[in-house]
Formats: structure tokens, C-alpha cells, sequence
């Protein structure tokens, strides 16, 4: 390309000669005649130089296609492709041209020729101007993102504590796919981040979500599950519970797994059995008691007599609690005592309002939610418990909107809750506050006092005028203790993002951040990918994040963001990263033990030992919780590919966390859901997670490669 820089010097030279008046009159007619020459020579070499530029400008558009054509090649090779197919545009006359060929990746599927050389002049070395210098540069891209072609892409990012060395590398991964899918400014381009542990955060918790998609009343029938119908403690008449000869099935609550155990949550389960009896097979609960709230347990409590009709004793319970006479299954069926229980209804959404942060002030439900129930829980429940459950649909995996006109369809608010206040390889009280780990630490979100007796002036929460053992300063079974929500003892510790170590306190432990809608705001989305953290507790269920991924892509309510599955020329896309396997977190690290009600950390799928997993779904090892949640991945996975999505998977085998056949079924489950097995990637380090996603975003973003400088 003819720069102007060298017709102005031209023009500048001439002017010289035209000034200089010390000649006489061939000397000036010479002067006068130079830049006459000059400017005919600067204009007969301009015309070249505009079709030099024409034709390497050509040049350079054959180059970045040729070079652009081959993504799967390695920048090395579409260099060569470009320097050769330059060359040969111009054929021999390329030698003459002194050109340069600079091929670059500018990011992916956007490719950048620039060529660079000098002509020959013809008159204008007269000068002393012997070459022209000329620049031209091509752009092609394969992004076929338009009006006409629009993209939805969710990201399911696993955020999970095996990640805290490598958030840095997640990050910059999804911000490549990020640039490339949108560009630098969205448009037809829209993406969602759902980042996912144990559980996933939608953000429903505005008002007319909460009123229309959220279970508030405890109309599914696990809400409240863990605390419904538990025993609290045995009248005062009876002395100490006693549950007769062990091979009648007692055993009392006091010790591990015991010779002889299979070494899983069975044992802990056949232990506290006479304890744990749920209140609808007990009490026969159904369905009828849905519209129901929570009893107070705020004080005032109003309070009734309760006279048992086994044993004749008379007691005092609060409004709403239930009672369990004296072996009324059978001899040693409540160790021959009266116990005072839980009531049968309980709703996790109010039970948030009835803790207090360490302030005093009020803690919030921050958006989490538990995973819908699927048919076999629904059928489950409607054998077992009476209830009347449409049981047709598998709502923990696919997209139908929550109504309240089917209960199973709405979303349980996630309640984390408070742990019991001992160590479970010691027994020995461990006052609530942050985990410690060693030998002699609690549990692993133990935030508020049970309850229990501590001091004379600390004399737990059940009056002796009621009739009642008071509850123990520390007890198995405070977990379940539904009194410590009283609205006035401030707990512990109160941790919601993630502390140094990656932990989190509160009945919101372990919910990550809310999930990112469908925008195409690149800057939004940049902002929620660099500010992913990870979150030490729960566990890694993929199939939650999968879901989710859909769910923020669907048409359908909750956030009916998503265009219609008919719109021309739509692609809907999940990416779905995980660096393990599905699984829960043993709750401080006793796996070898089991004696602890509190088995695992708290999840979307509630605790291993707890009535969803162990009697539902009939999964009592951590094991089998993986196959469970290995096949609810399938089934999330295909419902998706069915209704059209295409997903893309990575699986970050970073070195030193999964085993050899970990890293092996990790690969195969996530290529099997991937839509087709090259769209599903293995990275292991930092440079092969980059080169993961930005493969996908190329794949995602493909379309008829085109100039677009």
C-alpha cells in the first residue's frame, strides 16, 4: 500500500528545488521540470501501488480462509497454510515483493492474516524512493452467532472444595469461551452460569417467587424431614429408656457401629431406629396436614396436658408437638417410657426466621433449594404415607414449571441444620462454633446450642414443671431438637461465603452463590465467573447443576428466559464441568464409625442417613449414593438431549484427587451425556482446561467460516 508519507516527501523535495533562485535560467527551467517529473513519476507508482494493495489485500482474504478452514490444526500449521497460500497468489512475482506472512489466533474461531512487503517503484527512485512499502490485514471467523442463528449457553460450573487450587484456571477458561461466544458485546448470544456443589442456588427468594414456585407450607414430603415427628426426650417417670435384650433389635444410643457391622449407614440406622421413627408411619400423618404451618416454638408457648394412656402420667407439651406412649408397638418399643416428639408438619422456610445470627439480627433464606422429588420418591411416599402424589413426572431432573397445583413440582427451600453439640469419636461436649479438625471435633455445622442442660442457670429449654427428663447437655440427637429454634438465642457462628478454609456456618451452609439468568451483558457475565468461589461442604451432585444449567435455558417457569424450542435457527447449549465425582461429604471425617445421625454433610437429597435416601430410595452407603446420583446424571442428561439441548462436558482430572478408576467412570458417565462423544473433553491441567473450552466455544459457535475484515 502506497503510504502518503512517501507522496508528501515527494511534493517536499520538489518544493525545495522551486525555492532555491541562485541559478540562472536553465537552472530554473530544470527546477521547474523535476517535480513536474517528480509528480508524473509519484503518480504513475501511486497507480501501481493501488493495485498492489488490491491485490495483496486479496491475497490476505485467500490466506485467513485457507488457514481459518483448518480449526483443528495447530497455529504452526494454519502459519504455513497462510505464508504459502499468499505466495501463491502472487506466483513469481512474490519473490519480488519482500512480503512477510503473519497468521494469528486472535481468539477462538477468529483468525488474523496480515501481510506486510514493498514494491519496486519505476520512476519515482528517480527520487532516491526505490521500494513502496505496503500493509493490509484479513479477518475470518467461523462464529455463526447471528439475529438469525441465536445461541442460549449454560454454564455449570463445579465449584466444589477440590477446586480451591484451581478456581484461577476455571475462570480463565470460561472467560475464553465467554469472549468467543459473545464477542464484545453480546447480541444473539445469551449465557447463564450456574455454579453447583451439593446443591444450587436459583435466587427465587423475591416475593412472587416464593409465592408461586416455592414450598412454604410444607406441601412436599420431605420438607422438614429431618426434624418431623423426631423423639426429644422420655418422661421423667420412666428413669432411663430401656430397650430390651439385643437380640430384640435394641441397642441403646450410646456407641459406634458395634462388632460386626457392615461398616455403613445401616448401623447407625439400626441403632437409633426405636429412636427415629418418622411421624407419618408412627402417627399416621398424610397428606391432609399440608396447609399446615410450623408450631410456635417462639416464645410465649402455649402449651397442653397429655395424659398417656399406656403408663397414666400426666405432662405438658407444646401446642402442635406429638407424643409417643409407653410401648404402645409391643414390649421395648419406646425402651417403656412416654416420649414427647416433634411436631408432624415443618417448613423449612419458616424455620429460617426463627434463627438468630450471632448479632441477634434475623438470618435469611439465601435461595437454595432442595432437588424435586422424582416418580419412585413420589410413589414411595404415596404407598408409604398416604399421600397423593401424581407420581408421573421426574421433576428432579427435568424443566416442567413448579405450580402449586401439583405439590411435587415446587421447590423445597434448603435448611442446613444445626448440628449436634459433641464429637462423635469422643462423645465429650464441643460447644457450637467453627470446625476444628482433629480427633476430638464436632460435627461439621454445629452453629446453635441444642438445648440441653449446661449450668444451673443454664437449664435447657424443657421446664421441669412439664413432666419431662430435661434434654441432655449434649445428645445424639440434637440435631433434631426443633426447640433450639426459638427466634431468641443468637447461634454461634453464622458463616455465608466461604471463610478461609472454605467453610460455611448456618442453616445456609453450603449454599453457593445464586445462579446467573440468560443475559447478553458479556460484562455480567464475566463479573459472576470472576467472582466464582469454591465451597468447601456438601459434596459435588452433578446432576443438580445439570438441571439447572437446562432449567435457566427452558421456556418454562421458573424463568421462562429461554426462547421457544421451535425458534429458527436456535441453538441451546450446556456446558458442563465437573472435576470429580458425585458424592457426599462425611460429616467430620468418622466415615469408619457411622455413630452419628448426622452421617454426611447436609445436601440438596438431605443427609445419607436421612428418610429420603436411607427409605426412599433405599441407599444406605455413600457408594451407593454415587450410583444413585451417577444415574440421575443419565436420566437429566438425556431428558435434555431430548428436548433438543446439546451439551458439552469436561471432566478436570487435576492431578492427586481422583484415583485412576475414579478418573475413569468419571470419563465414561460424562461421555455418555455429552450429546456426542467428541464433545466431550478430559483436561488435566491448567493449558488443557484452556484448550477444552476453547474447543467448545468454537464447536457452539461454529458456522460457514466468513471474512469479516
Amino acid at each position: 500500500m502506497l503510504r502518503h508519507a512517501n507522496f508528501l516527501h515527494l511534493l517536499s523535495s520538489t518544493a525545495r528545488f522551486r525555492d532555491d533562485c541562485r541559478g540562472n535560467i536553465s537552472v530554473l527551467f530544470s527546477i521547474v521540470a523535476i517535480p513536474a517529473l517528480a509528480l508524473v513519476g509519484a503518480s504513475i507508482d501511486y497507480t501501481r501501488s493501488t493495485g498492489m494493495y488490491a491485490q495483496a489485500q486479496a491475497a490476505a482474504d485467500a490466506a485467513v480462509l485457507a488457514a481459518g478452514a483448518q480449526a483443528g490444526a495447530t497455529q504452526a500449521a494454519r502459519q504455513t497454510i497462510a505464508t504459502s497460500t499468499a505466495n501463491a497468489y502472487f506466483g513469481a512475482g512474490a519473490s519480488k515483493l519482500s512480503m512477510t506472512v503473519t497468521e494469528t489466533d486472535v481468539s477462538p474461531g477468529l483468525y488474523q492474516v496480515t501481510i506486510t512487503g514493498s514494491m519496486p517503484t519505476l520512476v519515482s527512485r528517480v527520487m532516491g524512493q526505490s521500494r513502496m512499502q505496503f500493509s493490509v490485514t484479513s479477518r475470518a471467523t467461523s462464529n455463526g452467532v447471528s439475529n438469525t442463528k441465536p445461541l442460549e449457553m449454560a454454564l455449570a460450573l463445579d465449584n466444589t472444595g477440590s477446586m480451591s487450587n484451581n478456581m484461577a484456571d476455571l475462570k480463565a477458561a470460561a472467560n475464553t469461551l465467554v469472549d468467543t461466544v459473545m464477542g464484545s458485546g453480546g447480541g444473539a448470544a445469551r449465557v447463564s452460569v450456574v455454579p453447583y456443589v451439593a446443591a444450587v442456588n436459583p435466587g427465587l427468594t423475591d416475593a412472587t417467587s416464593v409465592a408461586s414456585y416455592i414450598d412454604t407450607d410444607m406441601s412436599n414430603p420431605f420438607n422438614g424431614i429431618w426434624q418431623r415427628g423426631a423423639w426429644l426426650t422420655y418422661g421423667k417417670p420412666c428413669g432411663t429408656p430401656y430397650w430390651g435384650p439385643p437380640s430384640g433389635g435394641g441397642g441403646g444410643g450410646g456407641g459406634g457401629a458395634g462388632t460386626g457391622g457392615t461398616g455403613d449407614a445401616r448401623d447407625i440406622i439400626d441403632i437409633l431406629k426405636p429412636i427415629r421413627h418418622l411421624a407419618m408411619e408412627l402417627f399416621g400423618v398424610s397428606s391432609a396436614h399440608a396447609a399446615d404451618v410450623t408450631p410456635n416454638t417462639i416464645a410465649p408457648l402455649t402449651t397442653t396436658t397429655w395424659t398417656s394412656p399406656q403408663s397414666g402420667k400426666t405432662y405438658t407439651i407444646p401446642s402442635g408437638f406429638q407424643t409417643v406412649g409407653k410401648d404402645i408397638w409391643g414390649q421395648y418399643s419406646t425402651g417403656g417410657c412416654d416420649w414427647l416428639a416433634n411436631p408432624g408438619t415443618v417448613s423449612h422456610y419458616e424455620l429460617f426466621k426463627r434463627v438468630k445470627n450471632p448479632a441477634g439480627g434475623t438470618v435469611s433464606w439465601k435461595g437454595c433449594v432442595e432437588a424435586r422429588l422424582s416418580k419412585t420418591e413420589q410413589q414411595w411416599v404415596n404407598s408409604n404415607w398416604g399421600w397423593g402424589l401424581t407420581a408421573t413426572k421426574d421433576y428432579d431432573i427435568n424443566e416442567d414449571a413448579p405450580t402449586t397445583s401439583d405439590k411435587a413440582s415446587l421447590y423445597v427451600p434448603y435448611f442446613a441444620p444445626d448440628e449436634p453439640d459433641y464429637s462423635p469419636y469422643t462423645w465429650g461436649y464441643v460447644a457450637p462454633g467453627a470446625f476444628v479438625s482433629s480427633t476430638q471435633s464436632g460435627f461439621h455445622n454445629n452453629y446453635l446450642k441444642d438445648g440441653g442442660y449446661l449450668s444451673a442457670s443454664d437449664q435447657g429449654s424443657i421446664p421441669s414443671t412439664w413432666n419431662w427428663t430435661q434434654l441432655g447437655q449434649f445428645d445424639w440427637g440434637g440435631g433434631q431438637y426443633l426447640l433450639k429454634y426459638d427466634g431468641k438465642t443468637n447461634a454461634a457462628i453464622i458463616q455465608e461465603t466461604p471463610d478461609a478454609n472454605g467453610y460455611t456456618y448456618g442453616p445456609n451452609m453450603g449454599c453457593p452463590d445464586p445462579i446467573l439468568r440468560l443475559t447478553n451483558v458479556k460484562a455480567d457475565v464475566t463479573a459472576k465467573i470472576n467472582n466464582l468461589k469454591y465451597w468447601q461442604s456438601g459434596g459435588t451432585i452433578i446432576s443438580e447443576g445439570l438441571a439447572w444449567a437446562w432449567r435457566t435455558l427452558s421456556p418454562n417457569k421458573p424463568f421462562a428466559d429461554g426462547k421457544a424450542y421451535n425458534t429458527t435457527g436456535l441453538q441451546k447449549v450446556i456446558v458442563l464441568m465437573t472435576d470429580g465425582v458425585n458424592e457426599l461429604i462425611d460429616n467430620a471425617n468418622n466415615a469408619s464409625g457411622y455413630n452419628s445421625a448426622h452421617v454426611s454433610d447436609y445436601s440438596s437429597y438431605g443427609y445419607l442417613g436421612g428418610a429420603r435416601l436411607w427409605s426412599a430410595n433405599n441407599i444406605q452407603t455413600y457408594s451407593g449414593f454415587q450410583t444413585l446420583m451417577d444415574n440421575r446424571l443419565t436420566a437429566a442428561c438425556d431428558a435434555a438431549k431430548n428436548a433438543g439441548v446439546i451439551i458439552y462436558t469436561v471432566v478436570f482430572n487435576h492431578t492427586g484427587y481422583l484415583t485412576s478408576s475414579q478418573q475413569s467412570a468419571a470419563q465414561n458417565l460424562l461421555k455418555s451425556c455429552a450429546s456426542k462423544s467428541s464433545y466431550s473433553y478430559v483436561a488435566t491441567d491448567s493449558a488443557t482446561l484452556q484448550s477444552a473450552f476453547s474447543a467448545i466455544a468454537v464447536s457452539a459457535t461454529s458456522g460457514t467460516l466468513r471474512l469479516v475484515k
